[in-house]
C-alpha cells in the first residue's frame, strides 16, 4: 500500500508522467532597441538598465522624463548618461517554469488558467518556452512563436513526487538562456507548499543547486523574473491524506507560503504574484499521476483549486504590463563590479521603481 502525504505519494517507486515531445512554430523577429552613442556602448564602464516605475495597482507609470529618475552607486549619485522612453519594444524570450510536484496536484489548474489570460496578451514575436520542474522535469514546450500550442501543451501536465525546486529552477534558467532573444524573462509558479511539520517547504529535493546558487545564477543572468504563488492562503498548514480505494481521509495539498515565496522574489530582484484560489466542488477530483503505485491504489482525490476570472484577468494584464520595457537608462559607473551598488529611483510618490541590467548592443560601423 502507498501513502499520499501531501499529494505525493510515498511507497513504490514512480515512473514519470510522459509528455510527448513537440515542435512549434518559431516565427523570429528582427526589432530590436534604439542603441546609446557609440561613445557610450564602447566605454566598458557604460551599463544600461531596464525600468519600470509600477504603481499602487500595479500598472506601469508611463510619460516620464529623464529628470524624473535619480541613479546613485554606493548611495553617490550618478549622471544618467542616457535616457530613452520606449514606445515599442523588441521581442523578448519568457521561459514559463511550473512546479509539478506533488502539492501542485489541485493548482495546476489555476497555472493553466493564468496562462492562458497571459500569453494572448504577449506580442506575436515573443517566443515561449514552458519547462515543467520535479522529480522528473522536462522542456514540455521548447521555444515557440504559437503561443496557443504552448497553452495546450501545459495542460498535459501532471503533478507527482517531491520538490527539488532549486534544481529545477536551475535548470529552467540554463535553458531560458539559450533563447533566440537576448531579453529574458522567467516567471516561476509554484506553491512553497507546507511540509510535514507545517512549515513552507520550497525545497525537499536538490541534489545539485541551492538558493544561494539560483540567486546568485539569475543575478547574474540579466534575466527579468516573476515569482507566481498559487494556492490557498488560509489553507491548513499540515496536510496529510491517505486514500484507501474511493475513500480520502485528510485535507487537500491546497496551501501557498506567500511570505517566503516574496522573499525569494526580493533575493532575484523580481516580482511577486499571489493567485489565491478555493476549491472548486462543481469540477471533477484530481490526484497525483504515478504511473504505478506498485499494487492498491492510494492516491487520494481532490477538488482542484479555481481563482476568480477577474484576479486572474488581473494578474496576467499587471504581468504582461510588466514585461513590456517602458524606460531604458544608461550610466558610466566606476567599473564592471559597481552594478551590485546602483540604485535608479523614480520621483513619483509610493509608486516602486524596479531596474534590471540589460545587454548593451554596439551600432555596427
Amino acid at each position: 500500500m502507498a501513502i499520499a502525504l501531501a499529494g505525493c505519494v510515498i511507497g513504490a517507486p514512480m515512473a514519470p508522467v510522459q509528455v510527448p515531445a513537440s515542435h512549434g512554430q518559431l516565427n523570429l523577429c528582427t526589432g530590436a532597441p534604439a542603441l546609446p552613442p557609440n561613445n557610450l556602448a564602447s566605454n566598458p564602464n557604460y551599463v544600461e538598465f531596464s525600468v519600470d516605475v509600477i504603481d499602487s495597482t500595479g500598472a506601469p507609470t508611463i510619460g516620464l522624463a529623464q529628470s524624473d529618475f535619480v541613479a546613485t552607486e554606493n548611495d553617490r549619485p550618478v549622471p544618467i548618461a542616457y535616457f530613452r522612453a520606449e514606445q515599442d519594444r523588441p521581442p523578448v524570450a519568457i521561459g514559463i517554469l511550473v512546479d509539478k510536484s506533488g502539492s501542485m496536484v489541485t493548482k495546476l489548474p489555476v497555472v493553466s488558467a493564468s496562462v492562458d489570460a497571459l500569453l494572448p496578451k504577449l506580442d506575436a514575436c515573443d517566443e515561449v518556452m514552458l519547462y515543467a520542474f520535479g522529480m522528473d522535469p522536462i522542456v514540455v514546450q521548447d521555444f515557440t512563436t504559437d503561443h496557443a500550442l504552448a497553452a495546450e501543451r501545459l495542460k498535459l501536465i501532471g503533478a507527482w513526487g517531491g520538490t527539488p525546486f532549486y534544481d529545477g529552477v536551475s535548470q529552467g534558467i540554463a535553458r531560458l538562456d539559450a533563447s533566440h532573444y537576448p531579453d529574458r524573462v522567467a516567471i516561476i509558479f509554484t506553491d512553497d507548499a507546507p511540509g510535514l511539520l507545517g512549515s513552507p517547504s520550497l525545497d525537499n529535493g536538490s541534489t545539485i543547486a541551492t538558493r544561494n546558487g539560483i540567486v546568485n545564477s539569475a543575478l547574474n543572468s540579466q534575466s527579468r523574473f516573476f515569482v507566481v504563488g498559487v494556492g490557498k492562503p488560509d489553507a491548513k498548514q499540515f496536510p496529510i491524506g491517505i486514500g484507501i480505494g474511493p475513500w480520502a481521509i485528510g485535507s487537500a495539498p491546497n496551501g501557498v507560503g506567500a511570505a517566503d515565496l516574496k522573499t525569494l522574489a526580493t533575493d532575484l530582484q523580481g516580482e511577486f504574484y499571489l493567485i489565491a484560489a478555493e476549491p472548486d466542488e462543481n469540477a471533477p477530483k484530481v490526484k497525483v499521476q504515478p504511473r504505478d503505485t506498485g499494487g492498491v491504489e492510494a492516491t487520494p482525490s481532490y477538488y482542484p483549486l479555481a481563482a476568480d476570472p477577474g484576479e486572474i484577468e488581473q494578474f496576467a494584464t499587471a504581468l504582461a504590463s510588466q514585461i513590456d520595457r517602458h524606460y531604458t537608462i544608461g550610466l558610466i559607473t566606476s567599473g564592471p563590479a559597481a552594478t551590485n551598488h546602483i540604485t535608479i529611483k523614480a520621483s513619483r510618490g509610493n509608486a516602486r521603481t524596479t531596474f534590471h541590467q540589460i545587454k548593451v548592443t554596439s551600432a555596427t560601423p
